[in-house]
């Protein structure tokens, strides 16, 4: 049950941070050019390098936003179940695993 209620979490922080970045997005670029976003890549109003540049801008404060929020969801799960979330547990344990097997490795 704690699996599906983190992945609920990250769901809703994902799309949040999905909406927040798209509002920042096309702000910034109004703000920079003064104009409104390019809608699509074959866009007649803007050149190949504006549409490059406004999809690597969109492409990193959308990943940002969608980090910092992931990041905020497994904090509040932390706090909020005790515990870190089921895949944070998983990968821990698969890392110190990973880590015995190493030194088991080197000691032969």
């Amino acid at each position: 049950m704690a699996g599906i209620a983190y992945k609920v979490l990250l769901t809703v922080s994902g799309i949040a941070a999905g909406k927040a970045a798209k509002k920042a997005t096309t702000a910034s670029w109004k703000t920079a050019t003064g104009g409104t976003p390019p809608v699509d890549k074959h866009d007649p109003d803007y050149s190949a390098m504006q549409v490059a540049i406004f999809a690597v801008v969109s492409s990193a404060i959308a990943g940002g936003f969608r980090a910092y929020a992931q990041r905020k969801a497994s904090d509040y799960y932390t706090k909020t179940a005790g515990h870190l979330p089921p895949p944070v547990e998983k990968a821990k344990a698969k890392s110190e695993a990973q880590k015995k097997a190493d030194k088991k490795v080197a000691k032969a």
